[in-house]
C-alpha cells in the first residue's frame, strides 16, 4: 500500500501538468483566428484610399525639398517647422517650376520620432488645404507622401501605399524587345505592385480629380 501511494503522487504529478497543458492548448490554438477576426476588417486596405487622398488634398505635387526650418517659441520650444520645396510637376494648388514653402506643427514631428523631410529628398505629396495658422500636413499621414526614385533602369518611379492598388490598378507595360536585360529589368520593374512610373501617377490622379469635379 506505501508502494500504491508513491505511484499516486508521481502519476498524479505528471498528470495534472498535463491535464493543463490540454485545457490550454485549444485556447493557443484559437487566439490567431480570434485576432484575425478582431483585426481583419480593420487591417484590410481601403479600396477607395486613393480616391479619398485625392478628394481632401487641397495641394498635389511632386518636388524636392530644397530646406527645413524649425521655428520657436516664446518658451525656446519647437513651434513649428518650415519646408521649402522645388516643384517639379504641380497637379493642384501649385503651378510645375514654383517654389513653395508649408508649414506643420512640431508636434507631427515629434511624434513620428523622426524627421519628416529632409533636404534634397524627392516626393510627390498630397497636402491638406493650409488652415487659418497657415498649417497644413500630408492627407492621410503617411499615405500622403509617396517616394519618388529615379535610376538609368528603372526611370522615375513611385512607390505605392498599400491600400491604393485595389483602385489605381497596375500600369500597362511596354512592349520593349526582349533581347535587351536591360529592357528586361524594366518590364519586371513595371510589374511591381508597389512601384509606378511617376507620369503614369500623375494620369490616374487627374483622372480621380475630374471624376469628383464631376461628383462621381
Amino acid at each position: 500500500m506505501p508502494g500504491c501511494g508513491v505511484r499516486s503522487v508521481f502519476f498524479g504529478c505528471i498528470f495534472s501538468p498535463i491535464r493543463f497543458l490540454c485545457v490550454l492548448a485549444p485556447l493557443f490554438l484559437w487566439t490567431p483566428g480570434l485576432e484575425a477576426q478582431a483585426l481583419g476588417p480593420a487591417s484590410r486596405p481601403h479600396s477607395d484610399d486613393f480616391q479619398r487622398t485625392v478628394r481632401q488634398a487641397g495641394v498635389i505635387f511632386v518636388g524636392t525639398v530644397t530646406a527645413v526650418h524649425c521655428e520657436f517659441g516664446k518658451d525656446k520650444l519647437p513651434r513649428t517647422y518650415q519646408v521649402s520645396f522645388q516643384v517639379k510637376q504641380g497637379m493642384r494648388g501649385i503651378r510645375t517650376g514654383s517654389p513653395l514653402v508649408i508649414r506643420e506643427w512640431a508636434g507631427l514631428w515629434e511624434a513620428s520620432r523622426a524627421r519628416r523631410y529632409r533636404v534634397g529628398e524627392r516626393a510627390l505629396l498630397f497636402l491638406y488645404p493650409p488652415s487659418r495658422a497657415g498649417l497644413t500636413s500630408t492627407v492621410g499621414g503617411k499615405k500622403g507622401k509617396l517616394a519618388v526614385v529615379a535610376d538609368a533602369i528603372h526611370g522615375t518611379q513611385v512607390s505605392l501605399p498599400l491600400g491604393w492598388l485595389d483602385s489605381v490598378g497596375q500600369p500597362p507595360v511596354a512592349n520593349l524587345p526582349a533581347s535587351s536585360s536591360k529592357n528586361t529589368a524594366l518590364k519586371s520593374a513595371l510589374q511591381q505592385p508597389t512601384r509606378v512610373p511617376v507620369a503614369w501617377l500623375i494620369q490616374r490622379i487627374a483622372q480621380a480629380g475630374s471624376a469628383t469635379n464631376r461628383g462621381e
